[in-house]
């Protein structure tokens, strides 16, 4: 039969591990999310450039640079649906590993 200590002992290094777990998972995710949000600036600052209009152009050369802007645009949104996935699974992942927290939490006050 356990101690008290013994039970206790090992809860509290299970709840550590799931904190630094959490941590890890939702860093890492959150890098992630961040090199997708540069990602999008850039690209969105990219189709501006490429949009803006110039006095000088003919029209193939306009419609050259209104398709590499939709171009820029499109790998945006793509950057932007990556951003999205990161940050879902950033908050997926603390709800699942929190409910786990909470069990440990409720049976280490049970056990008390």
């Amino acid at each position: 039969m356990k101690t008290f200590k013994e039970i206790r002992g090992t809860d509290t290094e299970d709840l550590n591990e799931s904190r630094l777990l959490r941590r890890g998972i939702a860093t890492g995710y959150g890098l992630r999310a961040r090199n997708e949000g540069k990602k999008i600036e850039m690209e969105l600052n990219s189709a501006k450039n490429a949009l803006r209009p110039r006095p000088n152009d003919t029209t193939e050369e306009q419609v050259k640079r209104l398709q590499e802007g939709l171009i820029h645009m499109c790998d945006a949104n793509i950057a932007l649906r990556h951003q999205l996935g990161a940050i879902t699974a950033i908050v997926t992942t603390a709800v699942l590993l929190n409910e786990r927290t909470n069990r440990q939490l409720k049976r280490m006050d049970r056990d008390k």
